[in-house]
């Protein structure tokens, strides 16, 4: 979503070390900063879980206690990103007003990413696996759609998705206006006017006969 709203995201941080961008968009890169460290604390905890429980090690109360202390820093460094990413969403909001994205054109787009917006049309979700971090879309079918594709759409505002539940969850996908705009408008190709025959090389005008 960020992407949607200010392109390529190294390029906004590196702008932001170098003191160029405008107050909202320094307040949107900080933001967004603090929101991925705050995500890999949460990894690392969840990692640090799962090699505890994994069966590896002997149940014991030493690693009982292991376990319930990193619990609690799981369950804090969850609250931790919570509040970031509450933060970055208020962030966001705030350069979207200021500068509202451009809605593109069928035209900007390749027949490939036509066909993942109309197979996102009834919906779809964004999920990322537990284990492998590998982010994956499907339609409501279960047709899976390319990634990048769906990045490209999102880039544009052409599909937008529901970040208020977290990627192992899965987070809904769904159209906006200028998605299924542009979708109506990808059906109806401009009329083409066939063009006359061509008159064979060398053919004449057959002379009218006259009447007797």
């Amino acid at each position: 979503m960020i992407e949607q709203a200010v392109g390529d995201l190294a390029g906004l941080h590196h702008d932001h070390q170098a003191g160029l961008l405008s107050e909202e968009r320094a307040g949107l890169a900080s933001a967004h900063r603090d929101l991925g460290a705050a995500e890999t604390a949460v990894a690392y905890h969840r990692n640090v879980l799962l090699q505890l429980s994994s069966g590896a090690h002997s149940v014991d109360t030493a690693l009982v206690d292991r376990m319930r202390r990193t619990v609690r820093d799981l369950a804090q460094a969850v609250a931790d990103r919570d509040e970031k990413q509450l933060r970055a969403s208020d962030a966001l909001e705030k350069v979207r007003v200021l500068e509202p994205p451009a809605l593109t054109t069928s035209a900007e787009l390749t027949p490939h990413d036509l066909a993942a917006l109309l197979s996102l049309a009834a919906g779809g979700t964004v999920r990322e696996h537990l284990h492998t971090r590998r982010v994956s879309v499907r339609t409501t079918q279960g047709r899976a759609v390319d990634y990048m594709s769906f990045q490209r759409l999102e880039h544009h505002g052409l599909v937008a998705r529901d970040t208020s539940r977290g990627l192992i969850v899965g987070q809904p996908v769904t159209l906006t206006d200028a998605g299924r705009s542009t979708l109506v408008g990808s059906r109806h190709p401009a009329p083409h006017t066939p063009a006359a025959p061509a008159r064979p090389a060398g053919a004449w005008p057959v002379p009218a006969r006259s009447s007797r």
